[in-house]
């Protein structure tokens, strides 16, 4: 029964009381502790009487900080979409050094891919 997922769009000025009465009467229906943090899924309706529901995952803030400063580097980098050779060039060190810092960002983060990653790490 999987949702259609929404992009996120920039909230406007006026949203914030909006946004807090939804969630004021919102319900929580799961929770559940994964490796990269707490997720919990939350019901309610709109004013309107249109039901929504939302999963947050808070994230643990270790897992990033388990990263090198190089690994962190190149972790910013493939968040912000660029290709191992454009992440080689800008960091002036080879194709293959970026491979392996990959790998092992994606054992100490437990993903196993770029969506993963992003969905771990970024904003």
């Amino acid at each position: 029964m999987g949702g259609a997922r929404l992009r996120r769009q920039p909230r406007a000025p006026d949203a914030g009381p909006q946004l807090q009465r939804m969630l004021a009467a919102c319900k929580t229906m799961a929770v559940e502790e994964r490796t990269s943090g707490t997720a919990f899924r939350l019901q309610g309706a709109t004013e309107s009487g249109a039901v929504f529901a939302i999963t947050c995952i808070l994230h643990h803030a270790r897992a990033a900080a388990d990263l090198t400063t190089a690994e962190q580097a190149v972790a910013e980098q493939l968040c912000e979409g660029r290709t191992l050779a454009q992440i080689a060039r800008l960091r002036g060190v080879s194709a293959n050094t970026v491979k392996s810092q990959v790998r092992k960002i994606f054992r100490k983060l437990n993903v196993e891919s770029r969506v993963a990653l992003v969905r771990r790490l970024c904003p």
